[in-house]
């Protein structure tokens, strides 16, 4: 015996479709890379909203514009303990070569703006922090950031597992391994 649809219930699921295909249309690539990391922790933390890219740092008191690699990442400690976590936490290349860390600064709670130096950071159960990682890069790959295809590679690791972000400089895309177990 076959059931017959009402047009009431027709018209539901196809607009249950359209919804899902415009939310799957309006997705950025930084939305794949969450869907990717919800699915898993790192060591205690979920990480999120991945950004890097090029920018210029100049300190307080020089004239002269430092150019840099950043990674942004929002950090969420889902598990039942504090996590400490440090720049040996992440390491990056830049076109297969190591390059090292300028400096880890994190967002202050309830900040837009206000990033402080850290040497540490200790995220507590349920606490949610955004970090930033710099790495001084030379003038010339800044220059060709868009023209030349750079690849920058931010492996973080915490307790036993890591996870690599990748993004090339020219697609402006970003690309998540598997959460590895070491």
């Amino acid at each position: 015996m076959s059931e017959m649809f009402s047009r009431r219930v027709f018209l539901r699921g196809l607009g249950v479709v359209a919804a899902a295909a415009a939310l799957t249309a309006c997705s950025s690539t930084n939305e794949a890379v969450n869907q990717a990391l919800t699915k898993g922790s790192i060591g205690g933390l979920v990480a999120t909203d991945c950004d890097i890219s090029r920018s210029t740092f100049r300190a307080a008191n020089s004239d002269v514009s430092i150019p840099q690699v950043r990674t942004r990442i929002t950090l969420t400690n889902i598990s039942s303990t504090s996590v400490t976590l440090s720049g040996d936490n992440f390491i990056t290349t830049l076109d297969g070569a190591p390059i090292a860390l300028q400096r880890f600064t994190v967002l202050d709670v309830g900040s837009d703006n206000i990033w402080r130096l850290h040497d540490s950071l200790t995220i507590e159960p349920g606490e949610e922090r955004r970090i930033a990682l710099s790495y001084e890069i030379n003038q010339p790959t800044y220059d060709s950031w868009y023209s030349s295809s750079h690849t920058v590679a931010v492996s973080f690791t915490c307790g036993n597992q890591r996870v690599t972000y990748t993004k090339n400089s020219r697609s402006d895309e970003i690309t998540v391994s598997d959460i590895e177990t070491l």
